[in-house]
């Protein structure tokens, strides 16, 4: 994983995603989501999150998926700019659980859940910020 973000811009994007997990993790009690379903629910909602390949997992309760976000504006200098990760669908609400938690013990990912969903970025800027926004918007529903 290529992981760039550093000092108070991480700070800063942590600070923002820290705080909606802990409102998303119990998003819709008994509400569950495959990971197309979750998809097309944060795109209607303004994002441009691309599903991408099914990825390896050793856990037999897992689906884990490669996604991206598309940039908001083609800004100058940004060429290199990464806003992907994964997007993990737990049979159960445990599972999303323990990703959830491991995603936060690593201080260089932005981590979000909603339901039994959790998406892990590697960064992401304003793109991360109105994934953030649109599963909080779910999680109203």
């Amino acid at each position: 994983m290529r992981v760039r973000r550093r000092g108070k811009r991480l700070a800063a994007s942590l600070a923002c995603a820290i705080p909606i997990c802990a409102l998303i993790a119990a998003c819709g009690e008994g509400r569950t989501f495959t990971a197309e379903e979750f998809v097309e629910e944060v795109n209607g909602e303004g994002v441009k999150l691309e599903l991408g390949e099914e990825l390896v997992t050793d856990r037999d309760d897992q689906e884990l998926y490669a996604v991206e976000l598309e940039p908001v504006a083609e800004l100058p200098g940004s060429a290199d700019r990464h806003a992907g990760g994964s997007l993990s669908v737990s049979d159960e609400g445990e599972g999303a659980d323990e990703e959830l938690a491991s995603c936060q013990a690593a201080a260089d990912l932005l981590c979000f859940r909603a339901a039994n969903v959790v998406v892990v970025l590697e960064g992401g800027g304003i793109e991360a910020e109105q994934l953030g926004v649109a599963i909080e918007r779910i999680a109203e529903e």
